[in-house]
């Protein structure tokens, strides 16, 4: 009988090493958990806003891809190819809207579209001047 009752002590002796070692090991990992989140509000990620690369020129909505923008912006409403859907078609735009107008559409909205889809000035003066191009 002694020999049972040791060997239980050991067996419970074993789940209490095996315990303080997890809560160890989750210490650890939630001490580098808190030191990361501090770190991230003190030294926050920089977004590229493109102005670094640009300038402040007038030559920065070359580098714009419009069609691009416009995939990522536009297409769920008015279409992959902008035949049109629950928005307008845009195929040909730039036939009945000046690149102004179709920038202050996209500035303001009209209809159920919401405004400032796009916020970026340049951007709306990229995917403007590239719709007014669709006749």
């Amino acid at each position: 009988m002694a020999g049972s009752k040791f060997k239980k002590d050991m067996n419970q002796n074993d789940i209490i090493d095996s315990a303080k070692a997890f809560g160890f090991s989750f210490g650890l990992l939630f001490l580098i958990f808190i030191l990361f989140v501090v770190a991230t509000i003190f030294y926050p990620p920089k977004h590229d806003t493109g102005e670094a690369s640009g300038g402040a020129g007038g030559g920065a909505t070359a580098e714009i891809n419009a069609e691009q923008l416009v995939q990522k912006s536009c297409i769920a409403c008015h279409g992959q190819n902008l035949e049109g859907m629950s928005g307008p078609a845009l195929a040909n735009i730039g036939s009945k809207l000046s690149a102004d107008d179709i920038s202050k559409v996209i500035k303001e909205g009209r209809g159920i579209m919401p405004p400032g889809l796009i916020n970026n000035p340049k951007e709306v003066a990229a995917v403007a001047k590239w719709l007014s191009e669709k006749k």
